[in-house]
């Protein structure tokens, strides 16, 4: 569906825009799985784990290639363990039910390798667990907590030693395991290891004693049903975004470096659209790239939602998508967040955890991907090629665009924004947010989303991306030999794994894919 069909299609409930969006059902997983975990690794869709229909643990893994799931067997079985993806692309998974029906927990540990779709075991845990929570640290150091129906500890492991116990805490049901320092890591969550609500708000650290957060007090986080990796709540390096619950309330608190505060929103976050009450599903999904957080929801009917948290702005945009009723639409899917508002589902269960789905489901925000020779010949579009475009459709939209100003205005503002990245290269800055655009031109935020928007029909982050997507190009070209890891890291993008997704969405091709054909 067109990208202006869409938005022209789009409903306002209480000042939030509701907006249809297309969902592409994939070919379905091997093996239907629920409480495993979903990546993005080595440019793969990956799953890990779970269970399958019966509630019985599966010791596989898939990953998605050439238009279909290929299964890998995994050492050990991990239904609802831990799961992390490693800064070199791997995955570290562990832990689990031992047996069917959720009963018991273990102790293994192994690491997927996405380059051989292989797996390498590692020392087994010093305490056997399952609804843990594992977290690499930035000097390598792998930490796990967490447990369910069991003691609970913080432990580690450094550079495939074995597991020690560093210190007992609280017993907790999948608890957030962030790092807020280069030394330091915080331990919360708003259950016990058997369900049980834990008061206070209290806080456990690494290093130093525990600490209530009246935030936390005032917010409960979410309880999940499964593990959710890590890297979903990572806004960038000792940042992150929580959705929490008060009453019939959904927030989201923003931890940045150690402090709490709640995020500010453009609007509430609905609890019902045009059609009755949304159930938000439990878990979150950030793309760092495009500096927006997914959050997946329901109707009554099998309508699927998809919230929108655009956190790059301030006050944080709030928009939520919709399908049409879709057949047999899962619960308790795991959700990736890919780039160019591209959010993938997969697995999950038709109405309890003992009929799992194989069902795996593409949603496009921003309409279908666009041919690889368009997004090749906008990169090597020019200047004068866009204002031009950006003036014609100005000129046909006067009465829609007049809040941006006038058109020498509008022009004015177009050729600002250009200037800065096409001679000042802003957008190989990683942490580069509107504001910065705003502050620079002596304007808001506002008229720079407007103006982006309005000419292209792209947000601010989709057209920085598609600058740094330019500059990876240019660089692939005019030096083969150079890295894609630091090719990445001079583009601008805050991870491998984001250069990789943004690079597939904008050109329908791997990076190594991209080289390749150059040099064929």
């Amino acid at each position: 569906m067109n990208l202006l069909l869409l938005v022209a299609l789009s409903i306002a409930v209480k000042g939030v825009s509701f907006t249809p969006m297309e969902v592409e059902r994939l070919p379905e997983l091997n093996i239907p799985r629920q409480a495993h975990s979903l990546h993005y690794a080595g440019g793969e869709y990956t799953v890990i784990g779970g269970h399958t229909t019966g509630f019985v643990p599966t010791p596989t893994a898939e990953y998605y290639r050439g238009g279909k799931w290929h299964t890998v067997n995994t050492l050990y079985p991990h239904d609802a363990g831990f799961s992390t993806q490693l800064g070199n692309g791997d995955i570290l998974t562990g832990g689990g039910y031992a047996e069917a029906f959720g009963v018991g927990q273990t102790w293994g540990v192994e690491v997927y390798h996405p380059a051989s779709h292989s797996f390498s075991y590692l020392p087994t845990l010093d305490n056997k667990r399952t609804h843990a929570t594992a977290l690499e640290m930035a000097d390598g150091r792998i930490l796990v907590a967490g447990n369910w129906y069991g003691p609970d500890a913080l432990e580690c492991s450094t550079a495939g030693e074995p597991f020690t116990t560093l210190k007992p805490l609280q017993p907790r049901n999948l608890p957030y395991l962030l790092q807020v320092a280069p030394d330091n890591v915080y331990i919360f969550g708003a259950t016990d290891h058997y369900g049980n609500p834990l008061e206070g708000g209290w806080v456990e650290q690494l290093i130093g004693e525990p600490f209530q957060e009246p935030l936390l007090q005032e917010w409960v986080t979410e309880n999940g049903a499964m593990p959710n990796p890590s890297e979903h709540y990572i806004l960038g390096e000792y940042r992150y975004l929580i959705p929490v619950r008060k009453q019939d309330a959904l927030a989201f608190l923003k931890l940045n470096n150690g402090t709490f505060e709640l995020l500010e929103t453009a609007h509430p976050i609905p609890l019902e659209g045009p059609w009755g009450a949304i159930d938000w599903q439990h878990g979150l999904a950030v793309d760092t790239t495009a500096q927006s957080a997914w959050k997946q929801g329901r109707d009554a009917q099998g309508r699927l939602y998809l919230l929108s948290i655009g956190y790059g702005e301030s006050p944080a945009a709030v928009q939520v998508f919709y399908s049409e009723p879709l057949e047999d639409l899962p619960y308790k899917a795991e959700v990736l967040a890919l780039s160019g508002g591209q959010v993938l589902l997969a697995g999950g269960v038709r109405a309890d955890s003992y009929d799992a789905q194989g069902t795996v489901l593409l949603c496009y925000t921003q309409g279908k991907p666009r041919s690889t020779s368009y997004w090749l010949g906008l990169a090597v579009g020019s200047l004068f090629a866009l204002l031009l475009c950006l003036l014609g459709w100005y000129l046909s939209r006067r009465k829609a665009s007049a809040q941006a100003g006038s058109e020498k205005e509008f022009i004015d503002l177009q050729n600002q924004i250009v200037r800065l990245m096409e001679e000042e290269q802003l957008f190989r800055k990683k942490d580069l947010r509107i504001a910065d655009i705003a502050t620079r031109l002596h304007t808001n935020t506002t008229y720079i989303s407007a103006t982006l928007n309005s000419g292209l029909g792209m947000s601010f982050p989709r057209f920085v991306t598609s600058y740094r997507v330019r500059y990876a190009q240019e660089q692939m070209r005019q030096h083969p030999e150079k890295k894609l890891s630091v090719i990445s890291e001079e583009a601008g993008f805050a991870s491998e794994n984001s250069f990789f997704r943004a690079f597939r969405t904008e050109t329908g091709l791997t990076p190594t894919e991209w080289r390749e054909k150059q040099g064929s």
